[in-house]
């Protein structure tokens, strides 16, 4: 498959915004030609370094809710009939993330995310909301991602509990026991190709919008 990265912004504090902020966080990526609906929110249990695209169940449950396999109450968990033995005593990014998810909503206009949050489990269970594609109609998106790709997976994050992610990481290498970042409410977006460890500005300017400024920015290369 060649070599990914999974980039996360989050704030230099873990902390769970109201249900209301992360709404906005969400819908501000359509609001900013950073993300094209339709959006899909998701609850359960999530990793925080499993966002590779097809490394994560959400790559899985983006793709079955675009080719209409997966709908609104469909549920999805890690597969483990092929896991790696050595991956058992390894945590992600390096092992393989145990995840499960149901999808509670998707839908077409950004407004409709604060709605569909409104029942959702927020603050009792991680919730994300994971967008169809980037918006490559935006120029400094297609500039920084150089091409359009509908496999890049950009996605909202909302932990239940803060979690720890590698400000570098690269699961192609021994683990380093590198520095860590706590996480809770953060944007994680999985490419192929793209500019670097600086974030793109699109996505950089609509999470500073909601969440403020200084952000820790890492990245997991696998």
């Amino acid at each position: 498959m060649g070599t990914w990265a999974d980039q996360f912004l989050a704030p230099y504090e873990a902390r769970l915004p109201e249900a209301a902020d992360f709404a906005e966080l969400a819908a501000s990526m359509i609001r900013y030609q950073v993300a094209c609906a339709p959006w899909t929110l998701v609850a359960g249990d999530l990793s925080a370094n499993a966002e590779l695209p097809y490394v994560g169940i959400l790559g899985d449950i983006r793709w079955s809710v675009r080719d209409g396999s997966l709908t609104v109450g469909g549920e999805r968990a890690t597969d483990t009939t092929e896991r790696a033995e050595w991956e058992e005593n390894q945590l992600p990014p390096w092992g393989q993330a145990l995840e499960s998810g149901r999808v509670l909503a998707t839908g077409s206009d950004p407004e409709d995310i604060a709605v569909a949050l409104s029942t959702a489990p927020y603050g009792r269970e991680d919730v994300a909301v994971v967008f169809d594609q980037l918006d490559f109609s935006n120029p400094e998106v297609l500039k920084y991602f150089w091409a359009e790709d509908s496999r890049i997976q950009l996605t909202c994050f909302a932990l239940a509990r803060s979690q720890s992610r590698p400000l570098f990481a690269d699961t192609l290498a021994d683990p380093d026991n590198g520095p860590v970042h706590a996480v809770q409410a953060f944007v994680s977006v999985g490419y192929k190709l793209g500019g670097g460890r600086y974030p793109c500005p699109a996505i950089a300017d609509a999470v500073v919008r909601v969440l403020g400024p200084g952000l820790v920015v890492g990245q997991t290369i696998g």
